[in-house]
């Protein structure tokens, strides 16, 4: 046959299930208006509607001189204040050092493409949650890697023996592992694992490298929404307590931590004991960057090293993200709260911008999806269920959502 494009990408078509399902939100809003329940995109939203950019962040993004804004990164692999920023707002409250390389990368989507392009050969299997971030699968199959899912949840806490289970299927079928926990405030369910369930998966982590080496690539996308805040981040200690043939990759993103999404700015932390294989891994991605992005938007680097340096612009900072926290906790609140009332089931619920319906039945999850977005409630077809995107929400139009969504269900 007769193509311009080579084999594996002829064919190929972009479907974003939540950017489709946020076009027909918008398209029902201008004929419907308020009546609308926009609950597609994982972006901040205000109680009157207005889409959220910190003020103690664009406000100093303007102190920024323009011929910053307008140059090329310092390097490939990121300018070095910036490196040192990441360190700083992750591990910085520690009392153990994290020997480790950070990369910048173009948000947390290129942390975790470059990770998969360069741990993996193609035709392995990446592991993800059974609910997980719909482009894992997009990156994987354009990496010519196939994904398989380890189950999530048995009986309202991770499933660590179902997890444990996959690993081993997986470490014996190709010698290596490399697997996804998207940790805390999962997306989609606002699911954050316990310190003790942590620790159970350090553990099982550790027995498995002695099979061969285990990549454990930790998506950290929602980690600054935390309601524990800065102490959760306690929790990455515990990544020196993994053996020599482990290895962590930390996926970062700017795009909630700074309510800068269209920067696209994040970084990829690497975390081994492994002397040689951390530089050589770093060699790669590094490498990768080169051929793909050259460089990250520098302005957005000096973005955020300006904040993480100064203790007065971080201070306020803080203070004005802590409001959206507790408006996510409140919000939340009404949801689960409301869900439970009715016996609209819900998948477990901890924190974060999202809750998701359980619905396993593909065709059953589809039918109430159309019933929704007939009665102008849109929301996102994820794995098992449809994702309510509570940080777009305003409190108002989620008191009572849970019982209208049980109606529709029930309807024939």
């Amino acid at each position: 046959m007769n193509t311009f494009l080579n084999e594996k990408s002829n064919g190929k078509k972009m479907v974003d299930k939540v950017f489709k399902a946020a076009v027909a939100a918008n398209i029902a809003k201008q004929k419907y208006g308020d009546e609308v329940v926009n609950a597609t995109l994982g972006t901040l939203f205000d109680e009157q509607g207005k889409f959220v950019a910190l003020n103690n962040v664009w406000g100093p993004y303007e102190t920024i001189d323009n011929v910053q804004k307008a140059k090329y990164a310092a390097s490939i692999q990121g300018n070095p204040d910036f490196r040192d920023a990441v360190y700083k707002w992750l591990f910085g409250g520690l009392e153990e050092e994290i020997k480790c390389e950070i990369i910048a990368t173009p948000g947390g989507a290129g942390a975790i493409s470059s990770a998969f392009k360069n741990i993996l050969s193609p035709g392995q299997t990446v592991l993800k949650p059974s609910q997980g971030w719909g482009p894992y699968k997009t990156m994987a199959i354009e990496c010519g890697l196939t994904l398989t899912d380890y189950n999530m949840f048995k009986n309202g806490e991770f499933d660590l023996l179902g997890f444990k289970k996959s690993l081993n299927e997986v470490m014996d079928i190709q010698g290596k592992v490399l697997v996804i926990i998207n940790d805390p405030c999962h997306n989609p369910t606002g699911y954050s694992l316990r310190p003790d369930e942590w620790d159970d998966i350090i553990d099982i982590l550790n027995d498995l490298s002695s099979k061969g080496p285990v990549i454990l690539l930790n998506d950290i996308a929602y980690v600054d929404y935390t309601v524990e805040g800065d102490s959760w981040k306690n929790h990455f200690a515990k990544y020196n307590r993994f053996n020599k043939n482990v290895m962590t990759i930390i996926a970062f993103s700017c795009s909630k931590t700074l309510t800068a999404y269209g920067t696209r700015v994040g970084a990829q932390i690497v975390i081994t004991k492994d002397k040689l294989q951390l530089q050589n891994f770093k060699d790669a991605a590094i490498y990768s960057a080169r051929s793909i992005w050259s460089t990250v938007n520098n302005s957005a680097m000096k973005l955020f090293s300006l904040i993480a340096h100064d203790e007065y612009l971080l201070k306020k900072y803080k203070v004005e993200k802590q409001k959206y926290v507790n408006l996510l906790e409140e919000r939340a609140e009404i949801m689960v709260s409301e869900s439970k009332e009715v016996g609209l089931e819900l998948y477990p619920f901890v924190e974060g911008f999202f809750v998701t319906i359980k619905v396993p039945n593909n065709k059953e999850k589809e039918a109430l999806n159309l019933k929704l977005q007939k009665a102008n409630i849109f929301t996102v077809e994820v794995d098992g269920g449809l994702r309510v995107a509570i940080c777009s929400v305003p409190k108002r139009k989620l008191k009572g959502l849970s019982k209208r969504i049980l109606e529709l269900k029930g309807r024939k």
